[in-house]
């Protein structure tokens, strides 16, 4: 037992490691592909994509956190050796992705023929490739559906490497595709082509472990009201919850749409790059413990633990967002500059606008996976949805007002509101989490280190004032390497500093 699970413990952390490895390579996917879509198609073509990227990825809403749930319940039966019962409920979850997939096809089909209608600013020239890059996308929403079924399963299992590395080659395959097909003047088209196709190998890859390497089967055996019931009710707490995300990811950009020009959605595009890596680098630590906090919660722990299990990854997390902060405050106007053109300048005040009050949810992500082994995801979920509602409104008026940067102060506002003020009330009087201890473990020490950091390095910056890219480089240099001193003699407690050690002697081993 104490080898499985040492096994267990060493597979989650080398899944972190794949994590950032695809958390680097999304980052470097990004920062190739972006200047290029600029180059190749132009701000307004590439508006154009992002406002159909946003409307179509609407209807993903419609997965009800089919993953989520796989994760939820399997490694619930696999945990008491229900094996019957695992088959059963697979057996249920397959029929409510078919239906699904059902619904996103319908709900495509309608939205493509009233899609000049939802953005009057696309001309007669653009309508045909409107229409053809949409439902393209519809297809490869659907397959995701399937795919994200097939990764819940392997995630139950706890193998969680092998989800990562798929997703990490995916994310290479795809950076590759999309290259070849930018070169070969393809268009627009190349770029959901290219998610089309790495999505359907994924799906290949994953299906085929699942069965051969996992021995996973799907038997029907009885239709089970009470645990289809149970299934629902679930699927609609993460369902609830998709709809905030997805809403606060893709409305700003379609209210511009609606109500500006394709350049303001190029340029809130830009911005919106920063934010998926600054979204991305905490998250990929917490998104491996559902099966850990499932186990705390069925054994009854206390307030305390509860607590440290939230703060211990939360410290990290904030390590990586108030570094990201900092650093995108003093260095993100020249990075802008340098990489996209000082056409874009304007998404370093969309980015950071966003930035700071998203930081909350973040550092704070891990209390999801309490949340969903507790099955209380629904009040989150409405809190959230209410919430939502209200940046829209808010966005809506501040655009009219102020035009494109009314976007993200609506979404901030939205973000302080549901994730910072309410939510955390909820943690505090209703899971069992004490968030004011919380914070304070999480903060303790780590912000003193970035302070330290931005002050030192952020004094070059009247050093060299001209934007060039090896200036630029030797300030982020510089501010990594003054903030690691800092974190390591003053910020890290003594566990961090033996996860340091553990990461360099494994290292070693390997060398």
């Amino acid at each position: 037992m104490a080898d499985k699970n040492k096994l267990k413990v060493t597979s989650k952390k080398a899944a972190i490691i794949i994590s950032y490895l695809m958390v680097l390579m999304n980052t470097i996917s990004n920062l190739v592909l972006t200047p290029l879509y600029l180059k190749y198609l132009g701000l307004e073509q590439y508006g154009l994509y992002q406002m159909i990227y946003a409307i179509a990825h609407y209807i993903l809403i419609l997965d009800f956190g089919v993953g989520t749930t796989m994760v939820r319940y399997i490694s619930t039966y696999h945990a008491k050796g229900d094996y019957e019962t695992e088959k059963n409920f697979s057996a249920h979850c397959l029929g409510i992705v078919i239906f699904i997939d059902v619904l996103i096809v319908i709900a495509g089909l309608i939205i493509n023929k009233y899609l000049l209608k939802i953005y009057p600013t696309i001309t007669a020239n653009e309508a045909p490739l409107a229409h053809t890059i949409f439902m393209i996308m519809i297809v490869t929403i659907v397959l995701t559906i399937i795919e994200r079924f097939a990764q819940g399963t392997i995630m139950a299992y706890e193998n969680f490497v092998i989800v990562r590395a798929i997703a990490l080659i995916k994310v290479i395959s795809k950076l590759g595709l999309t290259l070849i097909l930018l070169v070969a003047h393809i268009g627009l088209t190349a770029i959901v082509l290219s998610d089309l196709i790495v999505t359907v190998l994924s799906i290949i890859a994953m299906v085929y472990y699942s069965i051969s390497k996992l021995n996973f089967k799907i038997k029907y055996s009885n239709f089970d009201k009470a645990l289809m019931g149970s299934i629902l009710t679930f699927m609609l707490a993460i369902f609830l919850q998709s709809v905030v995300q997805y809403v606060n990811n893709t409305v700003d950009k379609t209210i511009l749409g609606i109500m500006t020009t394709k350049t303001d959605v190029a340029i809130y595009s830009v911005a919106m790059t920063f934010l998926t890596l600054f979204n991305a680098l905490p998250s990929e630590i917490s998104s491996v413990f559902l099966p850990q906090a499932a186990k705390i919660v069925q054994t009854n722990e206390t307030r305390d633990t509860l607590t440290r299990f939230v703060a211990r990854p939360g410290r990290y997390q904030f390590m990586i967002c108030g570094a990201i902060i900092v650093g995108f405050i003093l260095f993100g106007k020249e990075f802008i500059t340098l990489w996209a053109g000082e056409d874009t300048i304007n998404a370093w005040n969309v980015a950071l606008i966003i930035m700071i009050p998203n930081m909350i949810p973040l550092i704070e992500n891990n209390v999801i996976s309490v949340l969903d082994a507790k099955k209380k995801r629904l009040f989150r979920s409405v809190v959230l949805v209410g919430i939502s509602i209200v940046n829209i409104a808010v966005s809506v008026v501040l655009v009219k007002q102020y035009g494109m940067i009314g976007a993200p102060i609506g979404t901030a506002f939205a973000y302080f509101v549901g994730y910072g003020i309410i939510m955390n009330v909820y943690y505090n009087n209703t899971i069992g989490i004490n968030v004011v201890s919380m914070f304070k473990t999480i903060v303790s020490k780590v912000w003193l280190c970035i302070i330290i950091a931005g002050l030192s390095s952020g004094s070059l910056n009247l050093v060299f004032t001209s934007y060039r890219w090896p200036t630029f480089l030797l300030k982020l240099i510089a501010f990594c390497m003054v903030y690691f001193i800092s974190l390591y003699i003053y910020g890290f407690n003594d566990e961090e500093k033996n996860d340091l050690g553990q990461i360099i002697k494994k290292i070693k081993l390997h060398l």
